[in-house]
């Protein structure tokens, strides 16, 4: 990730010297000094919530056996890789790239490999709910559920591991201005550079969209509720929220798409971009806190676990006796009834009693 040196064209959030050649001397002063100073400190801030929110999912998923599900767990994995790099990039965005050739291609594929993986994961969450509704799947089958969830995890981290190896076969170092930076080194293939935008928008966004978007259609309809609109607020959670943290970059993105084929050139619009894809990239990276504290919110099982967990043994032992008594109160109240209903029974077959035993009239 080529966060530093925005006077230069801009890879997603990368930049390399090929935009001194195709647009000429393009200052980028405010862009730079903005990247300097706000960059590090979002990136900061997003690993730390980062941090806090995976790993309370995380310990509650090794707390409770009963809240361990394969694809949520990868997806907690996931994130916390991804927030493993961000360290990396607060560091080169604040002043250049000191981790060498090697980390820059190592933590290049880490970012990408789980920036793909985690989407890819959020959504296939929502295909597992919609199987395990509307298919009928054998006992015998390789697609019954467990194996089916393993199948998904294998393919979800090949197609990310394949995703990243276009982007990191060109990612090294080199030096720019007496200064090191990791970035992309295309020379002239710049087919291959609108390639990895494209393959970012379809494999990142376009693909995960659409199966969120199917399922939080479908699902109310085959899910047998009596209230469908339960499932469709908790699929459309997740569909609503990956929309607007993802468009926005993928927007951007497809705009550099068009600049590298020339569309767009003037040194103006270049300038607004290089802004565009800081903003638009720091709300798209906001997806490694919101996924975990999303998923605890919507699955009330992992949100009733959680707010136990964060009681304290007194508020435990108040709420305990509370219950206590009202289970009690209940309990006497029902044995209550139970011996007036005896009592009234009893009354009345006294009351019948005498009439028994008079003697006929004559």
């Amino acid at each position: 990730m080529d966060v530093l040196y925005p006077e230069d064209n801009s890879y997603e959030d990368y930049y390399n010297a090929e935009g001194l050649e195709e647009f000429g001397l393009c200052k980028k002063t405010h862009v730079k000094e903005f990247s300097h100073v706000f960059l590090p400190v979002f990136y900061s801030i997003t690993c730390a919530l980062s941090i806090i929110a995976n790993l309370t999912l995380l310990i509650l998923f090794i707390k409770y056996k009963t809240l361990r599900k394969v694809l949520p767990l990868h997806m907690v994995i996931s994130d916390i890789l991804f927030t493993l790099s961000l360290p990396f990039w607060a560091v080169y965005a604040s002043s250049e790239w000191i981790f060498g050739d090697q980390s820059c291609k190592a933590i290049s594929l880490v970012y990408m490999v789980t920036l793909y993986s985690s989407n890819l994961f959020v959504a296939s969450q929502s295909l597992e709910r919609f199987m395990d509704l509307a298919c009928v799947v054998s006992t015998t089958s390789i697609f019954k559920s467990p194996k089916r969830n393993t199948v998904m995890c294998i393919l979800v981290w090949l197609f990310s591991v394949l995703g990243a190896a276009v982007h990191v076969s060109f990612v090294g170092t080199q030096k720019l201005h007496d200064q090191h930076i990791c970035t992309y080194h295309f020379n002239d293939k710049v087919g291959w550079k609108i390639y990895g935008r494209f393959q970012m928008n379809i494999l990142g966004f376009v693909v995960p969209f659409l199966v969120l978007l199917f399922c939080s259609v479908r699902l109310p309809c085959v899910a047998e509720v009596r209230s469908p609109f339960k499932v469709f607020r908790h699929e459309a959670g997740f569909t609503v929220m990956f929309f607007f943290i993802w468009f926005p970059y993928s927007v951007v993105i497809f705009l550099f798409a068009l600049q590298d084929l020339h569309v767009f050139y003037a040194c103006t619009t270049n300038i607004h971009f290089d802004f565009a894809i800081h903003v638009t990239e720091c709300i798209a990276f906001m997806h490694v806190f919101i996924n975990p504290v999303l998923y605890i919110f919507l699955n009330k099982k992992v949100w009733r676990r959680l707010r136990n967990a964060c009681k304290t043994p007194r508020e435990y032992l108040l709420e305990e006796s509370n219950s206590s008594s009202v289970i009690s109160s209940q309990g006497g109240a029902i044995e209550l009834k139970a011996v007036q209903r005896y009592q009234a029974q009893d009354l009345s077959i006294s009351a019948e009693r005498p009439n028994n035993f008079l003697p006929e009239p004559m």
